[in-house]
């Protein structure tokens, strides 16, 4: 008789190893919980904020957009970037977190937020002088320059949460 529990006891602690492992693959394939922000992350998003950027920085329009740009338009541009990012972590990963109360909103957003602005900050700048714009015709100075950069980097910045929404699919 023990030998027929302890042979159901085995098969008991198997068919629940089991069903954790299902549960694990449903919650990583169909639920897409979003994992922690990775180096993986980084470099995803620095050639998503690349080819967003690249687009924009080869365009004439460009540097006479930026250069017409008043401190007021450029304050607007760092919020606007800022809130389409925050709303982009909000609602590409922050919504699927299963355990809110173990991954904090603040937590969560702060480290994507600042990493993901940086790079496309970052981006946009080597974009600015790997393809010369930086003396560029009517480019006088480096608040010009910046102007540039900060006008490529919205778009940078909405290239580099690409990959997480491509990440849900």
């Amino acid at each position: 008789m023990e030998p027929i529990e302890e042979q159901l006891q085995k098969e008991q602690k198997e068919i629940e190893h089991i069903e954790r492992n299902v549960d694990l693959i449903r919650e990583k394939l169909l639920e897409k919980t979003p994992s922690h922000f990775s180096v993986r992350d980084v470099i995803n998003a620095t050639f998503g904020s690349l080819l967003f950027g690249i687009t924009f920085i080869l365009k004439g329009a460009t540097v006479t957009t930026a250069l017409r740009l008043t401190d007021f338009h450029v304050g607007l541009i760092i919020a606007s970037t800022i809130l389409i990012l925050a709303a982009e972590i909000y609602f590409i990963g922050y919504s699927r977190v299963k355990d809110k109360s173990t991954r904090k909103l603040g937590q969560f957003m702060a480290k994507r937020l600042c990493s993901l602005y940086l790079i496309s900050c970052l981006v946009s700048l080597f974009l600015v002088y790997i393809f010369n714009v930086n003396s560029a015709p009517g480019i006088e100075s480096g608040a010009d320059v910046f102007k540039v950069v900060v006008l490529v980097a919205m778009p940078c910045a909405i290239g580099a949460a690409v990959p997480s929404l491509l990440k849900q699919y």
